[in-house]
C-alpha cells in the first residue's frame, strides 16, 4: 500500500487528474466519515470534506512521507471542520452552555446511532466531545485551543454526553 500511495501522492504533485482520482477514491469514505461526527448534517460534511480536498491538493508537497498518507489527510479534515466551527463560534458564543438542544428539522437518519446523535447536539457540544472523546485532546489543550475555560469545557462536554444518551435512547425507542 505504501508503494501505491508514493504513486499517488507523486502524481498529484505534478497535477495529474488520475493521481488526484485515486487519491480521493482512497480516502474520501474516511475523509466523509471525519467531517460528518463535526458537522450537523451531510450537506455540510460535504462542503467542509471539498473544503479537506483543496486543501489536500494544494499541500501535497508538504507531505514528507507518502506512507503516511491517509493519517495526513485525517489530519487536514480535522483541522478543516475544526477551523469551521471556530467561525460558526465566533457568531454564537462557545461560552453559552445553557442554551437548549437544536434539532436540525427532518435531518436523515445516520447510518449509526453515535453520528446521528453528534449531529444533533450543539455545535460547540460536538465540537468538544470530538476534540476530547475522539481526537484524544486533553480538557486543558481544549480549553486554550477555543479560548475558554476548563470548567466551561468541562460542562459543554457533560452536557455533549448527556445530550448524546437521550438522544439515542429516543432513536432507540422509534425503532
Amino acid at each position: 500500500m505504501s508503494e501505491e500511495y508514493t504513486q499517488i501522492v507523486e502524481g498529484c504533485r505534478r497535477r495529474d487528474r488520475k493521481a488526484q482520482r485515486a487519491l480521493y477514491d482512497a480516502t474520501a469514505a474516511m475523509a466523509l466519515g471525519v467531517c460528518m461526527r463535526y458537522a450537523h448534517d451531510r450537506t455540510r460534511a460535504q462542503d467542509w470534506m471539498q473544503d479537506g480536498y483543496i486543501r489536500v491538493f494544494e499541500n501535497i508537497g508538504k507531505l514528507k512521507k507518502p506512507e503516511s498518507l491517509m493519517s495526513w489527510v485525517y489530519q487536514v479534515m480535522t483541522n478543516v471542520c475544526i477551523t469551521a466551527l471556530k467561525r460558526e463560534q465566533e457568531r454564537v458564543p462557545i461560552d453559552d452552555v445553557t442554551s437548549e438542544i437544536v434539532v436540525p428539522p427532518e435531518n436523515p437518519f445516520a447510518d449509526e446511532e453515535v453520528v446521528e446523535a453528534l449531529q444533533k447536539i450543539m455545535p460547540s457540544q460536538r465540537l468538544v466531545f470530538n476534540l476530547i472523546e475522539v481526537e484524544d485532546y486533553t480538557i486543558e489543550e481544549v480549553a486554550k485551543e477555543l479560548k475558554c475555560t476548563e470548567v466551561n469545557v468541562r460542562a459543554l462536554l457533560s452536557r455533549a454526553k448527556s445530550n448524546m444518551r437521550e438522544i439515542i435512547l429516543k432513536l432507540r425507542v422509534k425503532s
